[in-house]
């Protein structure tokens, strides 16, 4: 379910919070999603809350409490309190003081439920907590078995997550966007705008960081976070427009760029690869998912290489690094050249081409300058056939092996 506030600063809303808000602060509508937020945002960040034997004072519990503990899971200023009871047996029940009175005997009984694994016993469960909107918010909670040793610091906590959150809707410069925050407002500090309608949200093109001015449409603006709504207002600095995210689609035209190799050999992209395919591959010592590809891609490389096939590398490796690139590349014989700046995450090329992961591939055509494939087509056992399939393509041939 989903309900809505408006937040409008009419005349008399500016007559009373004038000293905390700016007159020119923009409109913004908020939509609150009471649950199925994890599921969109793809995961959670539990937060600890520690338990103790000692019971709050005021309280109304249960009157067939075993061995109960007691908690609070807080969102934003939301304080609601918690008891897990463990019987002799070790069956566990939790309460959650959902509406926040002090009372748990009023509240709806949360899922809570045990799962079996290697001798240890992990709840898990869910409820809802009343946040004052028309629907109550989901969350969901888990402890691990008490007796484990290898969490023995976790033995008095239980984990919770929220999976309720909020869209919020504006304008910039007159044209509409949107924006989503997972649980709490309180405590956010990036928030993803899509610009370029790409389901995936850039972080270096399509992100705002709260109390920091942006300008995505030819106005600078600022966000911030006052009494846990989120506002919007003209900045008193102007900056840049922000280029939007890079399209590297399959059949988009690649980046062009010029850099140094770690050989000091000037490569100008894609221009130098005239009548061959290229692959861009972004990589570091440290990323076990890249050093996995470097088996298929060293045999497309034997393989291809002398009928068109290259690859160049750009190495995500830190400042002070580039001996430990260089032994790395002798001990695994990678033939292919190298780009390396030591910057780590800020490379050049990583943020021109919007790389928020490795290992992060593309396949370009040395002619066209046109993207061929990314990592669905790029990755695992199968990369040294499907260089051969494109070759076939490029250069209207069949063979399947170096020519003699």
């Amino acid at each position: 379910m989903i309900s809505v506030r408006r937040i409008m600063l009419t005349c008399a809303t500016v007559c009373v919070i004038a000293t905390l808000f700016r007159a020119d602060a923009a409109e913004i509508t908020q939509k609150f999603l009471s649950r199925g937020v994890t599921a969109r945002v793809g995961g959670y960040r539990p937060i600890q809350a520690k338990m103790t034997e000692e019971a709050p004072e005021g309280l109304t519990a249960p009157s067939d409490l075993v061995a109960p503990l007691y908690g609070a899971m807080q969102f934003g200023e939301r304080k609601f309190g918690f008891i897990v009871d463990v019987a002799e047996d070790g069956t566990s029940r939790i309460f959650i003081d959902s509406n926040a009175d002090q009372d748990y005997t009023n509240d709806e009984a949360p899922e809570w439920k045990p799962r079996e694994s290697g001798g240890l016993t992990m709840w898990t469960g869910g409820g809802t907590v009343d946040l004052g909107y028309d629907d109550p918010a989901a969350v969901s909670f888990y402890r691990f078995d008490p007796t484990d040793p290898r969490r023995e610091s976790l033995k008095t906590t239980l984990l919770y997550y929220s999976d309720f959150g909020f869209e919020f809707a504006f304008e910039l410069d007159g044209k509409p966007h949107e924006t989503f925050v997972a649980g709490d407002l309180s405590g956010t500090q990036r928030l993803g705008v899509n610009r370029d309608k790409n389901p995936r949200i850039s972080r270096n093109f399509e992100t705002v960081v709260i109390a920091e001015p942006f300008n995505f449409t030819g106005t600078t603006y600022v966000m911030s976070i006052k009494e846990n709504r989120l506002m919007l207002e003209k900045a008193d600095v102007e900056l840049p427009v922000l280029d939007l995210p890079p399209d590297l689609r399959i059949g988009q035209p690649a980046l062009q760029f010029t850099a140094r190799t770690m050989e000091e050999k000037e490569v100008r992209f894609p221009q130098d690869y005239a009548g061959r395919i290229v692959m861009l591959d972004f990589w570091a010592t440290w990323c076990g998912p890249c050093i996995g590809e470097i088996p298929h891609m060293k045999e497309a490389y034997a393989k291809w290489h002398e009928q068109g096939f290259d690859i160049l590398g750009i190495s995500f490796d830190s400042e002070g690094a580039d001996e430990k690139v260089t032994a790395f590349l002798e001990k695994n014989e990678l033939p292919w050249p190298q780009i390396f700046e030591g910057k780590g995450w800020d490379t050049t090329l990583g943020r021109q081409h919007d790389v928020s992961g490795i290992p992060f591939v593309l396949l370009v055509d040395g002619d066209t300058g046109e993207i061929l494939a990314t990592a669905a087509q790029l990755r695992g056992d199968g990369l040294s056939e499907f260089i051969g399939e494109q070759l076939k393509k490029k250069n209207g041939t069949a063979e399947s092996e170096k020519p003699e």
